[in-house]
């Protein structure tokens, strides 16, 4: 039997509220209605896609398969639609989008910035968090496009990642620190230094402890804060050294507020990144967006 585009997407709706009353009342349509398309889109696929619990349902694993495909249909409806729309122009629009930490504050505001003179009628809706965070916003269709500064991971099939700057990881401490008026460091001179760290799921947090592993030093966890600015602060007040963005440090350093001393260490350069399904599929909004970060690579 074939599969019916708007069951798959009355699926994607069940499977985010866990209730059939509430994905009726968001379709417009009775919860018969909606039982009914679930009951035909589980006879077409042949395994039950549902099960009920007290306080609603959840997907079988047979609907936990199908759902990315359910979604990747309700992203290439709601391209069509989006497209239609714009064709009209950027009088009027939505650029829906998340970026990682790092980006959002030192990236973000001058490109939003050139955004908003140009499409001075479009909403800006930019959501924040590590690159994990992000880049489930993204997978759970809350945003267009991620932006992000470490590793993707595997991506569905109908995402796509490209590079569109470079960054470098500094070590950073206090003018007070030990190291701050050390020469040139070598990685076994970080042995058993008191690190301050971003949250699990930063791409910051990855790229660092990534390169300190391949040397096999040891160092030592003082503090574990969200977000960058968290980090940069307890630094600045001598609670430990940090591996930080040189896009967010700069200005510190640059003041004598902050300290980066020279580190030989590989592998504290990486990419930032922009994840999105397909140009074509994407608003008018975004796509304008996406030109003005720059050609990818």
């Amino acid at each position: 039997m074939a599969l019916n585009p708007e069951h798959l997407l009355t699926l994607v709706r069940v499977a985010r509220l866990g209730n059939l009353s509430a994905a009726a009342g968001e379709l417009n349509l009775t919860q018969p209605a909606v039982s009914n398309q679930i009951k035909l889109l589980t006879q077409a696929v042949g395994e039950p896609l549902l099960t009920r619990h007290r306080f609603g349902v959840r997907l079988t694993p047979a609907g936990e398969g199908l759902l990315p495909h359910a979604i990747a249909v309700s992203r290439a409806l709601d391209g069509a639609r989006r497209y239609a729309t714009d064709l009209h122009g950027l009088e009027l629009g939505v650029l829906n989008i998340a970026a990682s930490s790092t980006i959002a504050a030192a990236l973000l505001p001058g490109v939003l910035a050139q955004y908003h003179a140009r499409f001075p009628g479009v909403t800006l809706r930019v959501q924040q968090g590590n690159t994990q965070d992000v880049l489930a916003l993204l997978l759970a269709g809350d945003c267009e496009l991620a932006l992000i500064e470490g590793s993707a991971g595997t991506l569905p099939a109908d995402l796509i990642r490209r590079t569109f700057a470079h960054d470098s990881l500094r070590l950073v401490v206090a003018p007070s620190h030990p190291l701050a008026g050390a020469g040139p460091l070598t990685p076994a001179q970080l042995s058993g230094l008191g690190l301050v760290w971003r949250e699990p799921g930063s791409g910051t947090r990855e790229v660092a402890q990534t390169a300190l592993e391949r040397t096999g030093v040891q160092t030592r966890s003082v503090l574990t804060l969200t977000g960058t600015e968290a980090v940069k602060e307890a630094v600045i007040t001598g609670l430990g050294a940090a591996f930080m963005s040189e896009l967010i440090v700069r200005r510190e350093v640059a003041a004598g507020v902050l300290v980066s001393p020279p580190l030989a260490l590989p592998g504290l350069n990486r990419d930032l990144a922009v994840v999105s399904a397909p140009t074509e599929l994407l608003s008018r909004a975004v796509q304008m967006f996406v030109t003005l970060l720059g050609p990818g690579e």
